[in-house]
């Protein structure tokens, strides 16, 4: 029988150690250890599917609510085990762990909870509360540091001894949150900021946790996508992607609200621009299509408070830069520079912007960034604070704070109307971007009469240039639109129009000569039918033959007379004396010409001189060259085949009578002929005479 005594009450758990008496024999161990740990198997929880929607059978509960009570009973033993020994437990046997995160992840969602109260059995929400009292009391002692003066550790053991051994993950974190931070705003806020300032390492996972939430945002829009654009998607789908949404915004609307700290960490990872786009390409799109579907679904409210928690969790990441800019820090201007780019990157989601602007005000924010620094870019200020300004022109806005109290056909209505606004307020923008000098308010008037922004534009322009026939009669205004010339060319000739080249001066159904040429088959007209046909014309030589003709005919001038030739022959005289050669003419040197010898003296000695050095001619003699050649080539063959008096060279390989002894040089031979018999012409002579002899090659 064992038992403990000798406890020093003023060490830390990671420094006690406790004496263990074991038959006499006492020993001391270390009181974080797996001795004293607890080999209960600890039990699993179990979850029951409620969505509300479907009824959960009798039998089922029964089972649930069995299993149920005895994971009470597992958590209530670890509850009430000494601090060593629940330490111990939970570093050493894996089941304890394995116990609590069955839980945190089969739990039910905040918003589900309330459906277990309109159960007919009665033992369901008692039981399911007690378990969630109690797996989080276990939480809470597992991130206290000091339960008494005789149980605690050292911070810094702590946060080595829980990040080590996987205790607090990150996905542990976030199912915290997700589960308790609701009903235990302060008690949780407490944890993580505990948890963060004993190990910084997990601020490094919770920014890639953070990371990866934000992919999961991208990955629900791609399933809307993708499930919502065939034709009657069925409701299941719709709840599905609902609860999908609500569980990952969930996590980030409460991860922000009780850590202010990871606030720096979604403004770094550009968390600002991924809540705008969800809340346009997702909530917006769910909401719609669940309306057409159920009017009365209870997912619609789920949604609206989404909208609503999105909207404070992107204005709490965007006070990050505001914060920068107050505390006059030296990246204050970079602050303000980015408070400006994502309010300008998140323009491209029109509900977003409505919905942000209609719940905060502009203003005061912008306020700050032109106060604190002026040399912001004041053409991106004053876009900003008109695209984000309240447009108080437009009555019936239906604002999301009343959005639970307003019924069904408002909120259609309101959303109709809302598209309308957006559609009108993009094409005033695309066509100030064309038109800079006009008004708004002037393009604003003529684009809500007309759908079409082409014609908008083209009303405009005609308001620019106006046509006295159309001025507007009775004081009424009127746009004039100018009529179709292909209608008038209709009415004309009674062809209906096709394109809108019909009636121009290639058409060749009103015209008897078009402008142009009418092409039929490959090619043109007049051109090769073939890459044959196009190498054998030779058309292109006729046009360039005056060229060279040109140099048919070569004037000759009397030498004497021509001041330019004696000039030209005195300085050739002159420099032609000593010319000093390359090294593949051996440096020799020309001697000089003389003046008196006849022209075709001048070229034998030319010819002679060049047979001499044949590096001073200017093409070397083809005869000396084949010559050279055929010297070359004989002398390789008298080198491979002797000479041509002694003939060719012939191996020994006779040699001496048998038994005299032979040469080495006769061995050498025979050696040679034995490995080298089959490269000569020996095979297949009787074949070959016989073909021969046949042929009449041969007498027979």
């Amino acid at each position: 029988m064992a038992n403990t005594d000798g406890r020093d009450c003023g060490l830390p758990l990671n420094t006690l150690k406790l004496t263990q008496s074991d038959n006499g024999v006492k020993r001391s161990i270390p009181a974080l250890h797996a001795t004293w740990k607890d080999t209960r198997c600890f039990t699993k929880y179990t979850a029951f599917l409620v969505n509300g929607q479907e009824s959960v059978s009798d039998a089922m509960l029964e089972q649930w609510a069995s299993e149920t009570e005895w994971f009470i009973k597992d958590m209530k033993h670890l509850l009430n085990l000494e601090y060593h020994k629940f330490w111990s437990t939970i570093v050493h046997n894996t089941t304890t762990l394995e116990s609590l995160v069955s839980f945190m992840q089969n739990a039910l969602p905040f918003y589900l909870v309330p459906i277990l109260k309109s159960m007919d059995n009665e033992r369901i929400l008692p039981l399911y509360t007690a378990v969630h009292a109690l797996v989080f009391k276990v939480i809470f002692r597992l991130t206290t540091l000091r339960e008494s003066d005789t149980c605690w550790m050292e911070p810094e053991f702590y946060g080595k001894l829980v990040y080590k051994h996987f205790i607090i993950t990150v996905p542990f974190l976030f199912d915290l949150i997700s589960i308790y931070s609701r009903d235990n705003i302060a008690e949780i806020s407490r944890i993580i900021e505990f948890i963060l300032n004993l190990q910084p390492k997990y601020i490094q996972d919770l920014k890639q946790g953070i990371s990866y939430l934000l992919n999961a945002f991208t990955i629900i829009q791609t399933r809307c996508e993708s499930e919502l654009s065939e034709a009657n998607t069925s409701e299941a789908t719709l709840n599905d992607l609902t609860l999908y949404a609500q569980d990952c915004s969930s996590v980030l609307v409460q991860l922000i609200a009780i850590a202010s700290p990871l606030r720096q960490i979604c403004s770094e990872l550009n968390a600002e621009f991924a809540i705008s786009n969800f809340y346009d390409n997702v909530i917006i799109v769910l909401y719609r299509n669940i309306q057409e579907v159920n009017k009365h679904s209870q997912y619609l409210k789920n949604l609206n408070d989404m909208r609503v928690e999105l909207l404070e969790t992107f204005r709490s990441i965007l006070c990050v830069q505001l914060n920068r800019i107050l505390e006059n820090s030296d990246d204050g201007l970079l602050a303000a520079d980015k408070f400006i780019s994502i309010l300008t990157e998140c323009l491209a989601n029109n509900v977003f912007v409505r919905d942000y602007k209609t719940l905060y005000d502009i203003e005061d924010d912008l306020a700050i960034v032109q106060l604190g620094y002026k040399s912001v870019d004041q053409v991106k200020y004053d876009f900003i604070q008109n695209a984000y300004a309240k447009d108080r022109e437009v009555h019936g806005t239906h604002s999301i704070m009343n959005s639970e109290q307003d019924t069904d056909q408002e909120v259609k209505a309101s959303v109709e109307q809302q598209e309308i606004e957006q559609r009108i307020e993009h094409n005033v923008q695309y066509i100030m971007e064309l038109l800079p000098h006009l008004e708004a308010a002037q393009i604003r008037k003529v684009v809500c009469s007309y759908d079409n922004v082409e014609e908008a534009v083209s009303v405009l322009l005609e308001q620019e240039n106006p046509n006295p026939e159309s001025q507007p009669v009775d004081g009424q205004e009127e746009f004039y639109i100018p009529n179709d010339p292909l209608d008038e060319f209709y009415l004309r000739t009674g062809i209906d129009r096709l394109n809108v080249y019909d009636g121009d001066e290639f058409d060749v159904m009103v015209n008897d000569k078009v402008k142009g040429i009418i092409k039929k088959g490959k090619g043109m007209p007049g051109q090769p039918k073939s890459l044959n046909a196009l190498l054998d014309d030779k058309s292109h030589i006729q046009q360039v033959r005056h060229i060279y003709r040109q140099f048919d005919l070569i004037a000759e001038n009397d030498l004497d007379d021509d001041e330019y030739d004696d000039s030209f022959e005195a300085m050739t005289e002159s420099e032609s004396r000593h010319v000093k050669l390359s090294k593949d003419a051996r440096n020799t040197f020309v001697n000089e010409v003389l003046d008196n010898e006849s022209d075709s003296e001048n070229e034998s000695e030319d010819e002679q001189e060049a047979n001499q050095n044949p590096s001073l001619a200017f093409c070397e003699n083809p005869e000396l060259a084949r010559k050279r050649y055929e010297d070359k080539m004989h002398s390789k063959y008298l080198h491979r085949h002797g000479s041509a008096v002694s003939g060719p060279k012939e191996a020994d390989v006779r040699g001496k009578p048998k038994g005299q002894g032979q040469d080495s040089k006769v061995l050498l031979n025979r050696k040679h002929k034995n490995e080298n018999k089959a490269l000569s012409g020996n095979h297949n002579r009787k074949q070959g005479a016989s073909y021969k002899r046949n042929r009449g090659m041969l007498p027979s």
